[in-house]
């Protein structure tokens, strides 16, 4: 198993319950103990989480602008991201005009619509997921000018702002870092204006945001989960969240994943 999957396994294992020891994170993951505890170290180096006396729990000082890197945030929650990413996809009709904002469940989304073969024409600031929509025949792929952010394929600046302002697309697809009842935010504020401009440029902006962000904030507000089309999430948010939500006018669909 690649070290960014089984690195992401663990951080799955460890926000889904708190706190767990290096035997059982080794016994549940199939895992030997050396190599979790390899990973755990690497981990907790990195910020990720907190390591404790034979085990390791989450950081009860995560910061708002912490980002895992890019290979390990696509590896977290990889099946509930397919899944709403697919459910996403069947939005689609023929002939659209579709934004896709960065991010790894926004590339699910475009990986499903792909697998779809159905032609639209899609605007973009990530160039991996440009790259995957030009492998198809079918989809015309637009990326705005501006600057490729480190370590990323996002693009940022002024110039990615303009050009998303003269856009008037029928659906987006905008990625979150952390949502709350009340507000949806991400890392950054260059990050924040792009999620701004994409929302406004599109008559039905659609968030797709896996469960494991929903009830945190991050660095900057960007919207309000009431302001989208509808919220896509996956099946383990619990009935008041899902009410709190629902009291807040927020449009929420619910998608099962693979465990």
């Amino acid at each position: 198993m690649l070290p960014a999957k089984r690195r992401a396994l663990i951080l799955e294992t460890v926000r889904r319950e708190a706190m767990v020891s290096l035997k059982d994170l080794a016994d549940s993951l199939g895992m030997s103990l050396s190599t979790v505890r390899r990973d755990v170290d690497y981990l907790a180096q990195s910020g990720h989480l907190e390591r404790t006396h034979g085990g390791a729990m989450l950081s009860p000082t995560s910061s708002p602008v912490f980002e895992p890197e890019p290979e390990i945030a696509t590896a977290v929650e990889a099946a509930a991201k397919a899944a709403i990413g697919a459910h996403a996809a069947a939005m689609l009709h023929p002939g659209q005009c579709v934004i896709f904002d960065s991010g790894s469940t926004t590339a699910a989304a475009a990986r499903a619509a792909v697998a779809r073969n159905i032609p639209f024409t899609a605007f973009t600031n990530d160039l991996q997921i440009a790259a995957l929509l030009a492998a198809s025949t079918a989809v015309t792929v637009h990326v705005p000018g501006g600057r490729v952010r480190p370590g990323s394929a996002t693009i940022l600046g002024s110039a990615a702002v303009a050009a998303i302002g003269l856009l008037r697309a029928d659906l987006a697809f905008v990625g979150a870092h952390a949502m709350t009842p009340e507000e949806v935010s991400d890392t950054s504020i260059e990050l924040a204006e792009i999620k701004r401009a994409i929302i406004a440029a599109a008559g039905r902006p659609v968030l797709l945001v896996d469960s494991s962000k929903m009830f945190h904030r991050a660095f900057c507000g960007f919207g309000a989960p009431a302001q989208f089309h509808r919220v896509i999430t996956d099946a383990r948010i619990d009935g008041a969240r899902q009410g709190a939500l629902a009291a807040r006018g927020v449009a929420l669909e619910i998608v099962d994943a693979p465990p």
